[in-house]
């Protein structure tokens, strides 16, 4: 699937798949958490004002208390990087641990 059409699809997601994305990413490790936080705090960071809403609240609230790199937290941003740059996005799991990459193939088959 195009990565434009995923990332149209993320912008669209209904409450109810949104609770999906997070169950799926909540069974990350502990340690592909800590090695993908700051690069996805960094997509997020790099838009140019589409965080500029609740979401981006939330991860800069995070980031202040240092808690991105909890399950909550790797929650968060993975959102927001998916709203922000699904292609980076995907990249970077792709090229990950195990787990992140079955969270790659778990959120395509998700959209």
């Amino acid at each position: 699937m195009e990565i434009l059409k995923l990332q149209e699809k993320i912008l669209s997601l209904s409450d109810e798949k949104m609770r999906e994305v997070y169950s799926l990413s909540s069974n990350m490790s502990l340690d592909s958490i800590q090695e993908l936080a700051p690069t996805l705090l960094n997509i997020c960071l790099e838009s140019e004002g589409e965080l500029k809403n609740e979401l981006g609240r939330v991860i800069f609230h995070l980031q202040k208390t240092e808690r991105l790199n909890t399950r909550i937290g790797f929650e968060k941003l993975l959102h927001g990087s998916l709203i922000v740059n699904a292609e980076e996005t995907f990249k970077l799991l792709e090229s990950s641990e195990s787990d992140a990459k079955n969270l790659s193939s778990e959120l395509k088959k998700l959209l």
